[in-house]
């Protein structure tokens, strides 16, 4: 059992002198850790050299990198700065709500963001063209379907340098170095030969609804002509959060308004008609799972699964003939709120099997802003495949931020501070007398070891935490290794490091005491 960490008390006052002199040590060192040349055998394995990068108090020798571990242990950190953007039509005109708020009386940004695109919300991670390289997918962009429309849909490629704390961006087709998210970097989806069924913003005259966050708040704004012109994905259309590269280096995408899966090239665009996902369970009528958000439903009444529960994780098996994908909540007429249900869908036949298996999420209970107990559902949020029959799974609370700095509130508060960000490891042929997959845990997130305070001033009292509102990617490296990524929830979303900035896209190396039991 691991121990609690959030009743810890810091002083906020000698925390943040604390936070200050050990950033500036952090900044001027480098924020060291393993150098990563990654990439090779199936696409759930990533063959890795963690060399060390020496004269940097952050950094780690060649021979710790590959030594055993006993308990879960930081090895690298890096990260994309949270304002990092590209080039395109302007975005974040319809943020509204408590988004709104919080990017512009929090955080201090003027929207909308003019003449360009915000490389953010990181929701999954693949194998990139070449050795050390990965494809990171962004999903819907600020947070929902109406408040996203002028946000496009990128899967960028970067290559992680764990040796000084930065992420380069590499050609999307050859792995090559480059100085900035150029277009060479990352592709946008779009859907030029009408594949999709229904209707896109590409399609309208102006974006669905009204401005929100300019000097001409409750005006309609004319779609971009890019959009149009290539018929670009918007945040509007679809929201995709999980991506499998296929043998043919095509790419799947599982996402939560229909939930569909979606397949494009190895270009972004759409192949085929997307695909629905049957009603597993039968709980109720409809043969299908459908959100809120699907665009066929005609009312919102015949939903059967929350909005923001669709396939927020999907896996491919190493034969690359499966795809694994669950849902991130439960169906709405489940009376067991506890049960996540992961189907499989056979890629040759372009079919979900009848076959499915049950997930089970852990329980909690936290103290809201008017004190009240509040009981929450843990989410599943990203998934990948060890072998044929082993699967890696995070689960988490709702909770964003570390309690023992003294920045963010234990109980008491709108939003608390996180307790509960795990990674499971489930094996399909391994099935409860309850009927569900029996977890194992291999990594507590908010308790990890780091002896050579790899972390800077994220690491107190030799644990590093990542206790980030989002974290919905992970990915094996190698055996021993796993990477792990978090979604910012950018311009607006809860902030877990620093409540006056949001968070950056982070990404942490953890090096594992029991090997996994990976296809060679």
């Amino acid at each position: 059992m691991h121990a609690e960490l959030g009743d810890k008390r810091v002083d906020r006052h000698s925390f943040g002198r604390k936070l200050l002199t050990q950033s500036l040590i952090w900044l001027l060192s480098g924020m060291g850790a393993f150098g990563l040349a990654g990439c090779g055998g199936t696409d759930s394995q990533d063959s890795a050299s963690t060399t060390g990068s020496a004269g940097s108090s952050n950094s780690a020798s060649s021979s710790s990198s590959s030594s055993a571990v006993s308990a879960p242990t930081l090895v690298g950190y890096t990260n994309i700065p949270r304002d990092t953007y590209v080039a395109g039509p302007s975005s974040g005109q319809f943020i509204s709500g408590g988004d709104l708020s919080t990017a512009t009386s929090t955080y201090g940004y003027t929207l909308p963001f003019s003449n360009k695109q915000p490389v953010e919300g990181i929701s999954a991670l693949a194998k990139g063209p070449v050795d050390g390289t990965y494809y990171i997918m962004q999903d819907n962009g600020f947070g929902s379907k109406a408040s996203s429309p002028d946000a496009l849909l990128h899967v960028y490629a970067i290559k992680p340098d764990w040796s000084n704390g930065s992420v380069t961006p590499v050609d999307f087709s050859t792995g090559a170095a480059l100085s900035s998210f150029t277009s060479a970097s990352f592709i946008r989806l779009s859907d030029p030969n009408k594949k999709l069924g229904f209707s896109l913003v590409a399609d309208g005259t102006n974006y669905p609804g009204t401005t929100t966050s300019t000097a001409t708040t409750g005006q309609t704004v004319a779609v971009d002509p890019l959009i149009t012109a290539k018929r670009l994905l918007t945040g509007a259309d679809i929201d995709p959060e999980s991506i499998v590269v296929d043998s043919d280096g095509s790419f799947w995408f599982g996402e939560e308004f229909g939930p569909f899966l979606i397949h494009t090239d190895a270009a972004g665009k759409v192949l085929e008609a997307e695909i629905p996902v049957p009603n597993s369970l039968a709980l109720d009528s409809n043969p299908y799972v459908q959100t809120s958000n699907n665009p066929y439903l005609t009312s919102s009444s015949s939903a059967n699964l929350p909005s923001s529960g669709g396939i927020e994780n999907m896996a491919v098996n190493p034969a690359h003939t499966r795809l694994y994908t669950m849902f991130e909540r439960e169906m709405s007429a489940d009376t067991n709120k506890q049960r996540r249900i992961m189907n499989v869908f056979d890629i040759a036949n372009r079919k979900f099997l009848s076959t499915y298996y049950a997930y089970k999420v852990d329980t909690g209970t936290y103290t809201n802003a008017s004190g009240t107990a509040v009981t929450e559902y843990f989410t599943v949020n990203d998934m990948t495949a060890i072998n044929d029959h082993e699967f890696l799974v995070v689960e988490k609370d709702r909770g964003a931020g570390d309690a023992r700095t003294g920045l963010f509130a234990a109980s008491n508060a709108a939003r608390v501070a996180a307790k509960v960000k795990r990674i499971y490891k489930v094996d399909i042929n391994n099935v409860g007398a309850d009927g569900f997959l029996v977890k194992t845990l291999v990594v507590d997130l908010m308790n990890l070891a780091d002896p050579q305070k790899l972390g800077g001033a994220y690491t107190i009292d030799g644990v590093f935490t990542f206790p980030m509102e989002s974290i919905e990617s992970v990915r094996i490296v190698d055996k021993n290794t796993i990477m792990v990524a978090n979604d910012n929830n950018y311009p607006g979303g809860s902030s877990s490091r620093n409540p006056s900035v949001p968070d950056n896209n982070e990404f942490i190396l953890i090096r594992l005491p029991a090997a996994l039991d990976l296809v060679q």
